[in-house]
């Protein structure tokens, strides 16, 4: 069970899926750095629904995740959750949820439950390919700015002094 956390960083992805894997190299940097107390990294592979139980017990939630939106590679997005684009294709289970879809159905579901502020941090991707380990050499390049918008995301919500 995770611990109680004001902020809690979720690395998305896969590893052996090329681009896909962006979210986890992401939160492997952010491992290196010196975070302020209560700021918890979790690395959340690629989760569907299950990505809302990663998120109980946070004050806010940074998601970091591989996005194929067909822009140029290495670009860093981030959306709040009320930006968040809708899926273009049907899913076709429960495990082919897009996080807008996950996240409107905590908050219709687990209201109480669900962190005060969701930010999505996106890496735009270059290929995904299944059984390939590595990132393409744009979005190796974009993984210190990807880096650098979490930490914004963190100082911003530590400097307005938020409290329990």
């Amino acid at each position: 069970m995770l611990a109680e956390a004001k902020i809690r960083i979720l690395g998305c992805g896969n590893i052996i899926a090329g681009d896909d894997g962006v979210g986890v190299e992401v939160l492997h940097e952010l491992q290196k750095r010196t975070l302020p107390a209560g700021v918890e990294l979790v690395e959340a592979g690629a989760p569907g629904l299950g990505m809302l139980d990663l998120m109980y017990g946070a004050r806010k939630v940074i998601i970091v995740d591989a996005v194929a939106d067909g822009g140029p590679a290495g670009r860093v997005i981030r959306w709040r959750e009320a930006e968040l684009p809708k899926k273009t294709s049907r899913a076709v289970s429960v495990h082919d949820i897009s996080i807008r879809d996950a996240l409107a159905f905590g908050r219709k579901s687990v209201p109480a439950m669900m962190p005060d502020e969701i930010v999505v941090i996106g890496i735009t991707v270059e290929r995904m390919e299944k059984w390939h380990m590595g990132l393409s050499p744009a979005v190796v390049e974009a993984v210190p700015a990807a880096v650098e918008a979490v930490m914004k995301e963190i100082e911003r919500w530590v400097g307005q002094d938020r409290r329990d």
